[in-house]
């Protein structure tokens, strides 16, 4: 074998290896010393000489090989963007570089942005904007100051809800996002800094996390389903008819099907990186437990006139409304909460369920009616806000409301005094004075109790799709949901056949 030859295969055997080294990450050659050559010099050497002594072949496969090595050279010295970071302590003598540590938790691990935003020029989120929360905090929850605020709804999210935005916000410290106590320290600091100020005073988790974990050991596991035949149920069932999944064709919104109509839903291509599986698991059979903020579907009556659509946004003073007019052309509706009409109630119990806000009621040892914000209720009592006053009432302890109705038209209305449709007469209190009504003139009588305002959402998802699915379809959608965590999911081909049902 000739001298050029053994050259050759030389060459080609460096030019394979150093390649191969490259990619991997290997060490200096031939040993682990910063004073060698890298393997990138090793590799643009062997590649010269493959090009000056091989055929032409080989020189086109040379220079392929090459060019790949090129790109992923380049690709190396782009340097990385991820806001991954791993807290082991935090340095308060610096309180801005912890809330810079905390925004990278916030954007990264956190997942907080996904629902957040800190831009009240940007698009609404899932959750409220955090514009100022530093400063704005403070003023949330009288006699609790900004960084208790933080702390409580960061731990137990549930405790103080924003007007119009459902219990959609996960715990953060449980699993799958499981930040650690200084990975919270950090996002609080970072929301401090936003419009107020960084307090650094150290503070007691509210939380139990060794408890927390054995309970969560002793959960059985949720999931035993088959991702792929799940992602075809996910198809199958029409859920991408409505939530968007990156990777996977769905319909326009605003078609409709034989069943229900096509509406605009939250996308679901990260919910996994952001919500356990209890949560999705609810969101399928109770649809209408937690409602992002923006999707739910509301039918108000304000000043005479009733409103049908989507909740766009709530607050404390006013509704705004997205209807859809015969032809297709959409609205936008404001509504002040002052100008709903109030609503007859026959029946003082699961109020706050109901929808119900407000309540006028006339005790019975009272002759005026009372009317306030609900506060809470049980089942045998409800509180108002009166006049800045919390004050609960009986709700047996309720003077009736009786609506006749004669067969002229009239409609007459007042206190409940005695007499019912069965006897001859009924006999109401109206403006102050007694009221004898024959039945004989009667066509219909309604009691009430009371009366209230009303803002009941609900979710657009339909209330019968629990039972479409047979229980192996359900796990095996619950299972393909568990995976969407962000990545690209391969492409499912649309199917229009009905899911299975038990």
């Amino acid at each position: 074998m000739s001298r050029n030859t053994l050259i050759k295969i030389a060459s080609l055997i460096l030019m394979v290896v150093s390649f191969i080294a490259y990619i991997a990450g290997a060490s200096a050659f031939p040993i682990a010393s910063e004073n060698l050559l890298p393997w990138s010099v090793w590799f643009l050497i062997s590649v010269i000489i493959n090009i000056v002594l091989w055929s032409n072949v080989m020189k086109l496969l040379t220079f392929s090989l090459a060019v790949i090595w090129f790109y992923a050279f380049v690709a190396s010295l782009v340097p990385e963007s991820s806001t991954a970071v791993n807290l082991t302590e935090l340095d308060w003598s610096d309180p801005e570089a912890v809330a810079e540590q905390g925004a990278l938790v916030f954007n990264g691990k956190g997942q907080c942005s996904a629902c957040h935003t800190v831009d009240t020029s940007a698009p609404k989120g899932r959750c409220p904007d955090l514009t100022d929360i530093g400063i704005n905090a403070a003023s949330r929850v009288p006699g609790t100051d900004a960084k208790t605020y933080l702390i409580e709804s960061l731990y137990e999210p549930d405790k103080y809800l924003v007007p119009g935005y459902g219990k959609i916000m996960p715990e953060i410290w449980k699993a799958p996002i499981a930040l650690s106590k200084l990975e919270i320290e950090a996002v609080i600091a970072y929301l401090q800094s936003q419009g107020g100020e960084i307090d650094p005073t150290p503070f007691d988790e509210p939380i139990d996390r060794a408890d927390t974990a054995v309970a969560a050991a002793a959960l059985p596991p949720l999931l035993t389903g088959d991702v792929e035949q799940g992602k075809k149920v996910f198809v199958s069932a029409a859920c991408i008819s409505c939530h968007a999944v990156q990777g996977i064709e769905s319909p326009a919104a605003g078609e409709t099907t034989t069943d229900f109509e096509v509406v605009t839903a939250p996308d679901l291509s990260e919910i996994a990186a952001f919500n356990d599986m209890r949560y999705l698991e609810e969101s399928i059979l109770l649809p209408s437990v937690q409602i992002v903020s923006g999707y739910g579907a509301v039918t108000v009556r304000a000043n005479g006139t009733t409103y049908q659509g989507t909740l766009v946004s709530q607050d404390t003073e006013q509704i705004v409304v997205r209807t859809k007019t015969a032809d297709g052309v959409e609205e936008e509706h404001t509504i002040l909460l002052s100008e709903l009409d109030e609503e007859p109630i026959e029946e003082l119990s699961d109020l706050q369920a109901k929808g119900y806000f407000t309540l006028t009621l006339t005790p019975t040892d009272a002759d005026a009616p009372v009317t306030g914000d609900i506060v809470s209720e049980t089942d045998k009592t409800v509180t108002l806000k009166v006049n800045g006053e919390d004050k609960t009432f009986s709700k047996t302890e309720v003077k009736s409301q009786l609506t006749v109705l004669t067969f002229d038209g009239d409609e007459i209305v007042g206190a409940h005094i005695s007499g019912t449709i069965d006897d001859d007469e009924i006999v109401l209190n109206v403006d102050g004075s007694e009221e004898v009504i024959d039945t004989f003139d009667v066509e219909e009588v309604t009691f009430t109790h009371a009366s209230g305002k009303k803002l009941l959402i609900t979710s657009p998802m339909p209330e019968n799709f629990p039972l479409l699915l047979s229980v192996s379809d359900m796990t095996n959608l619950l299972s393909f949901l568990s995976t969407l965590t962000g990545a690209t999911v391969e492409a499912v081909p649309a199917e229009t056949n009905d899911a299975s049902a038990e």
